[in-house]
C-alpha cells in the first residue's frame, strides 16, 4: 500500500519563504543599524534580528499545522486544545521552529571565522533541514509502522542536533545562570514534549517541564566550568538524550531497573570521555 504523500511543492515554499527571511536577518545583522531593546539590570539584551527569529519560527508552525492537516488519516493520539485553539498539533510545531532558531544562534557564533561561509551553511542547513522535517513529519502520521518509524527515527536525530546547537549557543552567552538555565529548561522541555510524542509515547507538557528543569539545574556546574562550548553542548545533549529514553520507557509502562542502569551507565561514559577530553 502506497502512503499519502505530501504537497513536496508546498513544503518547499515555506522552506524558500522561511530561508529568504532568515536572510535577511543575516544582512540586518551586517548592517550599521540594528536596534536593540535593553530590558535594564543583567537582563540580556535583544537586537531586532531576534524580533524577525521569533516571526519565522511563528510562520514555521503555522506551515506544519498546514501540512499537518492535509494528512488523510486521522492523528487523534497527537492531537490538542489549548484554551480557544483546538484540534491542533503543537508537538509538531517544536522540531521546525526550533530549526530556525537554532540554526540563527548556532551559525552566527562562527562569523568572525568563517565569514560568508557562516551564512551559506546557515541559509543551507535550515532550508535542508526544515524540508525533511515537515516532510518526516507527514509521513510519522501514516497508519503502517514501515512508514512511520523510519519517519521517527529522523526527526530524533534532528531534534538531537538542534538540541546540540541550541545549548552550545546557550552556554556560548555565559549569561547569569537564572537566564542560561531558564532557556535550557525551556529548550529541552519542548523537544521532550515534540520527540516523546512524535514516536507516540505522550506525555504531558507538565511531565516535560520537570523533565527540562532537571536538565537545566546542570548549567549551575556547567557555568563554573571553563571549557568549550561545544563540549558543554555535548553534555547537555547527552543527559537530554537520557531523560528521554527514560521518561519515553516511562510512559508506556516499559521502564526497569535494566533500562535505568543501561542508559545512566552510557550517559556516564560519554560524560566522562568529555570531561577527559576537556581536561587533556
Amino acid at each position: 500500500m502506497i502512503p499519502p504523500q505530501p504537497r513536496y511543492e508546498q513544503i518547499i515554499s515555506i522552506a524558500l519563504m522561511v530561508t529568504l527571511g532568515l536572510a535577511l536577518v543575516f544582512l540586518i545583522d551586517s548592517s550599521a543599524i540594528n536596534p536593540r531593546i535593553t530590558f535594564g539590570g543583567d537582563l540580556p539584551v535583544v537586537g531586532l534580528s531576534w524580533v524577525f527569529i521569533g516571526m519565522l519560527a511563528g510562520l514555521t508552525t503555522l506551515g506544519a499545522e498546514w501540512i499537518t492537516r492535509q494528512h488523510p488519516h486521522p492523528v487523534d493520539w497527537i492531537l490538542r486544545s489549548w484554551g480557544p485553539l483546538r484540534n491542533v498539533t503543537p508537538a509538531l510545531w517544536v522540531l521546525p521552529a526550533l530549526n530556525v532558531i537554532a540554526a540563527y544562534a548556532f551559525w552566527q557564533l562562527f562569523n568572525q571565522v568563517l565569514g560568508s561561509t557562516a551564512l551559506v551553511f546557515a541559509l543551507i542547513g535550515t532550508a535542508g533541514m526544515l524540508v525533511v522535517i515537515l516532510v518526516a513529519q507527514y509521513f510519522c502520521l501514516d497508519w503502517q509502522p514501515t512508514v512511520h518509524t523510519p519517519a521517527q527515527i529522523v526527526l530524533h536525530v534532528i531534534g538531537y542536533l538542534i538540541a546540540f546547537s541550541s545549548f552550545s549557543a546557550i552556554y556560548y552567552t555565559r549569561y547569569r545562570t537564572l537566564y542560561s538555565a531558564t532557556m535550557v529548561a525551556l529548550v529541552a522541555a519542548l523537544l521532550i514534549y515534540a520527540l516523546l510524542n512524535i514516536q507516540r509515547r505522550p506525555v504531558s507538557v507538565g511531565v516535560a517541564l520537570i523533565g527540562g528543569l532537571g536538565i537545566a539545574e546542570l548549567m549551575w556546574a556547567l557555568n563554573y566550568w571553563q571549557t568549550t562550548f561545544l563540549l558543554a553542548g555535548v553534555v547537555l545533549l547527552v543527559v537530554l538524550y537520557v531523560v528521554i529514553g527514560l521518561l519515553g520507557y516511562a510512559s508506556i509502562g516499559q521502564l526497569n531497573r535494566r533500562l535505568l542502569i543501561e542508559y545512566s551507565v552510557v550517559g556516564a561514559i560519554v560524560i566522562g570521555g568529555v570531561v577527559y577530553a576537556a581536561l587533556f
